[in-house]
């Protein structure tokens, strides 16, 4: 009797489904980062002063961030105007105390931008930047490049050079 359990139990065994195969996925391999491409751009036009904004911190929606390496400012946008003609508000905040902003600076009004080149005191932009065309109402779009010369010291102005 004990070998009959024995086989009937080998034989049920048997019959079972296969149990599934221990599939293990690979842990991803980290994200390459990849070196940031030194851009040949230089200046194309005269740079705009600008003044920090009036509010330490503008209130509404921020959509996007980039802290610079050094930590010394953060680039971020805010949600607004006409989506489909431009509406990333885009500030610099830069600080010298880590506690406290120093000041925030709007460079400008996007449909996009992206940070292609940073480095001391430095940064460089590709933004997509929208308009309507007078006379015929088309909207045109045009990719630029910006440089942001940071301020020396807190209280300076914020200088933005078109780039080609």
């Amino acid at each position: 009797m004990k070998y009959t359990l024995v086989a009937a139990a080998l034989t049920l065994a048997a019959c079972s489904p296969a149990p599934a195969p221990v599939v293990t996925t690979p842990a991803p391999a980290e994200a390459a980062v990849a070196a940031p491409v030194a851009l040949d751009l230089k200046p194309s036009g005269p740079a705009v002063t600008v003044a920090a904004a009036a509010e330490s911190m503008p209130e509404a929606f921020v959509t996007d961030i980039h802290m610079l390496k050094d930590g010394s400012a953060k680039l971020f946008s805010t949600a607004g105007g006409d989506p489909a003609i431009n509406g990333l508000y885009t500030y610099i905040a830069i600080w010298n105390d880590p506690d406290q902003w120093s000041k925030v600076f709007q460079i400008g009004d996007f449909n996009s931008w992206d940070v292609v080149e940073e480095g001391p005191g430095r940064v460089v932009l590709k933004v997509s930047r929208s308009w309507i065309e007078e006379g015929t109402g088309d909207i045109k779009t045009a990719d630029e490049h910006l440089i942001l010369t940071l301020p020396k010291e807190d209280g300076g102005k914020l200088e933005v050079t078109p780039a080609a």
